[in-house]
């Protein structure tokens, strides 16, 4: 027999008994963010209302099924997501930062878990021109001073 065949054999063989790599998990919760919708341009001294959403810890996206014959059993491994607390808004513009307001995160009993709302005057110090509205927990969120 010869030496080719042989060898193609067991490479093959090799392969389809090798473990296939697992692609990286990924959590099914989302990250707290601010609730924009649109470019947002601030006018100094305005009143205005930024609302977020999702500022919880913790992440309930893993369950345990015991399934049986007729039913099966789920619950959850993780312990229920907590709000946040003290949630810090600022509007940050060059080196230059204003605290717009601290809150904490609505708690489980409302279905709104998670939200945050901040009402608050645009700082007149600011200057027209781009800026960036950051909160704890989220990525910056580019906005325009007026």
């Amino acid at each position: 027999m010869r030496r080719t065949p042989l060898l193609l054999l067991a490479t093959l063989l090799g392969l389809a008994a090798a473990p296939f790599p697992q692609a990286p998990a990924s959590a099914s919760c989302a990250a707290p963010y601010l609730e924009i919708t649109e470019p947002l341009v601030l006018e100094r001294g305005a009143d205005v209302v930024i609302e977020g959403r999702a500022f919880t810890e913790g992440c309930r996206d893993s369950m345990s099924c015991s399934a049986g014959f007729g039913c099966d059993d789920c619950e959850y491994d993780d312990p229920p997501p907590a709000p946040l607390e003290d949630v810090e808004l600022r509007l940050v513009q060059g080196d230059r930062s204003w605290t717009l307001g601290i809150t904490d995160a609505e708690t489980a009993e409302t279905d709104h878990q998670g939200w945050v709302t901040w009402s608050f005057d645009v700082p007149l110090a600011a200057e027209p021109g781009p800026a960036r509205l950051v909160a704890d927990h989220v990525q910056p969120v580019r906005i325009r001073v007026r």
